[in-house]
């Protein structure tokens, strides 16, 4: 007989939660790589039935009961751990009711739909009503957490991304990157213009070509091919759960690097979710815990490994067994090409020093519209003015270029693009760390040992699953919380500092 009965019961609810979400998952990458089109408004019903599935099992009567009495039992270590997390689960849940998930599921599906066909039409009033709804929808959910948790609307909404970050944390880290990043884009841009530019690779390259490179290189990060796949997508995303990880990238034909850094930082979200603590998968702590960490595993691939000229010394070859030689073939020319900044219009293209600032114009545009400081209407107007000011950029006449590039807002991830800010700062203090405790680290990446930086990250992040907050779980990675000086140090040795 157990002597922890209720808590028991939860492990099985939450392992059932878990079969449920492997299936949504699943269905939400079919829906944006495989789906025919005019299957659409049969898939969002779909879903949202299946959602109120979801939800009915998470609202099982038998919960409270169950967590009351778990409360009594004798538990400590990681299932009390466990519990306090369920615990979190439970409120979040119980803050909104069946209805407005199933709004959210048939919102969310509708306007990912006209999403797809303004971005193609450059329409923007085709595609704002279905918006409109979703910004609804996500402005009463983040009106009901933030009643249920005793928070503002965005502090709300990032705690379902974040959790335990607030805007009084999340603001200062923002402004101190303001005082030093607009300088050192200036330095850069000018000393840039001195120099030669760097040859640019010269296409055609095939996708198959690109795709045989593209999952070489995901295999010498550690992705088990077993237990994933590497499909296309229009937006390049990683889904599934930690058994069955689903990632995209996409190929052009006439860029190469394209595909190269998406699938890099795709492999990092996969390889962290594929890492997360087998013991405790389906349970809350086998987490992830939270989404700047998942983008800092992304992005120590893609920024951070790939600011490495030892990486590209080991890559060279590799390109040259898929596409031939050419003079742009050279290591320190891609990591110029790679390093060049070119402030522009579109976030997932935009090179390590300008990206910072795509992610303030977001965080300032999704603040205004959740607030209701500015409506769904106003979006571009506010878009085009504040992208002149960071960027210097005229942000041009296409929507897919302008407020329409990414799908976040559109499936209702309002909350998630500070993550990618901040997950810069993570990935920074990964690398950092790594290099700090490894003397030979470089030595190991330019002899194509990739995988020393993914067995660094399994043992002090993807295997800790949920047990930490951001704060906690970089300290407990590199000896200090989270700041934006590891950042700050290898943007200026970047760009003050030119290979």
């Amino acid at each position: 007989m157990s002597a922890t009965p209720a808590y028991d019961a939860l492990v099985v609810h939450h392992w059932q939660l878990h079969h449920l979400e492997h299936v949504q998952a699943i269905l939400t990458w079919d829906r944006l790589t495989q789906m025919p089109a005019a299957a659409a408004p049969a898939r969002a019903q779909a879903q949202a039935a299946f959602a109120l599935v979801m939800k009915q099992a998470q609202d099982d009567s038998r919960v409270s009961e169950w967590l009351a009495a778990a409360a009594n039992e004798p538990l400590a270590g990681d299932a009390e751990a466990n519990l306090t997390l369920m615990n979190r689960a439970i409120r979040l849940e119980r803050a909104l009711p069946p209805s407005l998930v199933q709004r959210r599921e048939l919102a969310t599906g509708t306007a990912m739909q006209a999403w797809s066909r303004a971005r193609k039409d450059n329409d923007w009033g085709a595609f704002a009503p279905a918006w409109v709804e979703v910004v609804d929808v996500m402005r009463e959910l983040a009106d009901r957490t933030g009643q249920a948790l005793g928070l503002s609307r965005m502090d709300a909404l990032l705690e379902r991304h974040e959790p335990g970050l607030r805007m009084a944390r999340l603001q200062p880290l923002f402004n101190r990157v303001m005082t030093w990043l607009p300088p050192l884009l200036t330095r850069a841009v000018a000393r840039q213009q001195q120099a030669p530019a760097p040859a640019e690779p010269v296409g055609p390259f095939p996708a198959p070509a690109q795709r045989a490179l593209c999952e070489q290189l995901m295999r010498k990060l550690g992705f088990n091919f077993d237990a994933g796949r590497l499909d296309v997508a229009v937006h390049p995303f990683t889904g599934g759960v930690p058994e069955d990880v689903r990632l995209t990238t996409r190929f052009d034909a006439s860029n190469l690097l394209a595909a190269l850094t998406s699938t890099l930082h795709e492999t990092g979200h996969a390889c962290y979710q594929q890492n997360l603590p087998v013991e405790w998968l389906g349970q809350p702590l086998a987490g992830p815990h939270s989404a700047s960490l998942h983008e800092g595993q992304a992005l120590t691939f893609e920024r951070q490994l790939a600011a490495r000229p030892a990486f590209w010394r080991a890559l060279v070859p590799l390109m040259r067994e898929h596409y031939g030689d050419q003079p742009a073939f050279d290591a320190d020319n891609l990591l110029r090409v790679v390093q060049r900044v070119r402030p522009g219009r579109v976030r997932v293209g935009a090179d390590g020093l300008t990206y910072p600032l795509h992610i303030v114009l977001r965080l300032e545009v999704e603040q205004a519209l959740i607030d209701g400081a500015i409506e769904v209407a106003d979006v571009p107007t506010l878009w085009s003015e504040r992208f002149v000011a960071l960027l210097g950029v005229e942000p041009g006449e296409s929507f897919a270029e302008g407020p329409l590039q990414d799908p976040h807002w559109v499936q209702g991830m309002f909350g998630y693009f500070p993550s990618y800010l901040l997950g810069a700062m993570v990935a920074a203090q990964n690398m950092a760390a790594m290099r700090r405790e490894l003397a030979d680290f470089d030595d190991r990446i330019a002899q194509g040992e990739w995988s020393v930086a993914s067995q660094w990250l399994k043992s002090r992040v993807w295997q800790q699953g949920a047990r930490r907050n951001l704060d906690e779980a970089m300290h407990h990675a590199t000896g200090s919380e989270l700041s934006d000086a590891a950042l700050r140090q290898q943007l200026e040795s970047c760009h003050d500092h030119q290979h």
